[in-house]
């Protein structure tokens, strides 16, 4: 019988608003006891050359400082013991301490991939075997990443976070048409141009990294409000919109994005380009409303205007169904649930 899952270490960074804290939330709200190890943090103990040491390191690992660090990941994990251990993104474990921990531990290691194909690397790909299971977000992924070799590949899109996004007991007036919050992407311009020019008398605000500097359209620039917003701030903001407009990154279709769902927790109304992997659960003007292209978007946010309570039902079944089926709460009780089902 598989021991019960007790302690776990998460091995990814660090900051409030990433993947990793969401799972370590939900994890702690299970009753589970949860130790972080960022390798980027720890690393910057052995990086030289100031400032520039740390971007080196950043963007061209050097493997002397990556071995101490994962010399510091073995120990941590002979001292911690933990029952399982979660591996994020491409996080920099070396396979060689994949095998080490594999030798010194009983944890169940899993790895957690959030993102496009596009950005595995090698060292993703020679610790393939060595995880008890992965965890793509993307399902059109998984016969591909089975193909090549990863071990017990499963389905775990992004989810919900409750405890960060959720705003259900409070009651914010809606105090602007339509709203972007997200990095800038060349389609995301796109959609914001047309609206824009289309829509130019609406009250639209953007929010989000690097648009100041890579957005070429004058007229959508004039709308961009600052940086990115996160946490309570950013739930208020899409519960305070009228519509939220999300693009997702082309490289990340089908699959839906972190927004996708941040929107519907937080009780706002999400007019979505396509992710078809979630549109048999996430049902078309009952929960949110999805646009092929950019003629359909700008019908979506008239209608929406047009009719505030359909679209306020739609808020409410939105977050109805997160709440109930798609937070990190139910990603990470399945991932138990399935390493339950291998033999030690």
């Amino acid at each position: 019988m598989q021991k019960k899952i007790e302690k776990i270490l998460i091995v990814g960074v660090t900051y409030d608003f990433a993947l990793e804290q969401s799972y370590a939330r939900a994890a702690q709200h299970l009753g589970m006891k949860v130790k972080m190890f960022d390798p980027i943090i720890v690393s910057e103990k052995y990086s030289k050359f100031g400032f520039f040491g740390k971007q080196l390191q950043r963007f061209l690992p050097v493997e002397a400082w990556d071995r101490k660090v994962n010399r510091e990941l073995i120990v941590t994990v002979k001292e911690y013991e933990p029952d399982l251990i979660m591996v994020f993104t491409s996080t920099r474990v070396l396979y060689g301490s994949l095998i080490t921990i594999k030798t010194i531990s009983k944890a169940k290691i899993v790895w957690i991939w959030p993102d496009s194909p596009l950005n595995l690397n090698e060292n993703n790909y020679f610790s393939r075997k060595l995880f008890d299971l992965s965890a793509t977000y993307s399902i059109g992924s998984l016969p591909y990443l089975e193909h090549v070799g990863f071990n017990n590949v499963h389905w775990v899109p992004l989810a919900g976070d409750s405890m960060l996004h959720s705003i259900k007991k409070e009651k914010t007036a809606l105090i602007r048409d339509v709203s972007f919050v997200g990095m800038w992407r060349p389609e995301r311009e796109k959609y914001m141009k047309s609206i824009i020019e289309n829509l130019g008398h609406l009250n639209i605000e953007i929010y989000g990294s690097v648009w100041k500097r890579d957005c070429k359209d004058k007229a959508v620039l004039k709308k961009w409000k600052g940086n990115g917003i996160t946490g309570k701030e950013m739930a208020r903001y899409f519960s305070s919109s009228r519509v939220n407009i999300n693009v997702i990154d082309d490289t990340n279709f089908p699959a839906a994005n972190m927004r996708f769902f941040e929107i519907c927790m937080a009780g706002g109304l999400q007019v979505t380009t396509l992710a078809p992997e979630m549109e048999s659960k996430f049902v078309h003007k009952k929960h949110l409303l999805y646009s092929k292209n950019e003629s359909e978007m700008l019908e979506n946010i008239q209608w929406v205007l047009k009719n505030p309570d359909q679209a306020d039902q739609i808020r409410k079944d939105g977050q109805e169904l997160v709440e109930n089926s798609e937070l990190y709460i139910h990603r990470f009780n399945y991932i138990i649930s399935e390493l339950s089902k291998i033999n030690d």
